[in-house]
């Protein structure tokens, strides 16, 4: 669960670093960043992205998909990962911190701060004690 909710903090979060107000989670109500696939049926939004390429950041227009609400995002971040085969070590490892590790060496973002960032919210915002529910 801390992990689930580090990203959905970072992804969603706007330029202010205020979780949720992101353009792509307030319109579209995407809190993970999830790109459209071949295998995605459902809506779409058109939006400028920053990517890390090469070291530098470059924004690009990316196609990301679009829910009807908060709760179909959540939903769809657990069946995108368990049906994306890139992903399938992802869970192999009960801590937080290596799981976060893991999501970014399966290419999950391009910024090579990712897993970095997704930690330091977990032990800043004490997530972890979500973790023993």
């Amino acid at each position: 669960p801390s992990l689930f909710l580090a990203q959905a903090i970072l992804e969603s979060s706007d330029s202010k670093g205020v979780p949720g107000n992101s353009g792509l989670a307030k319109y579209h109500n995407n809190f993970f960043g999830i790109k459209v696939d071949k295998s995605w049926k459902g809506k779409v939004a058109l939006l400028k992205t920053r990517e890390v390429i090469n070291g530098k950041d470059v924004y690009v227009n990316a196609t990301f998909r679009k829910y009807d609400s908060p709760g179909d995002s959540f939903k769809d971040r657990i069946n995108f990962l368990a049906k994306n085969k890139r992903y399938k070590n992802v869970f192999l490892s009960q801590s937080p911190e290596t799981q976060a590790y893991s999501l970014q060496n399966s290419g999950y973002a391009t910024d090579p701060k990712y897993a970095e960032k997704l930690v330091s919210l977990i032990n800043n915002l004490n997530l972890k004690i979500y973790d023993k529910i």
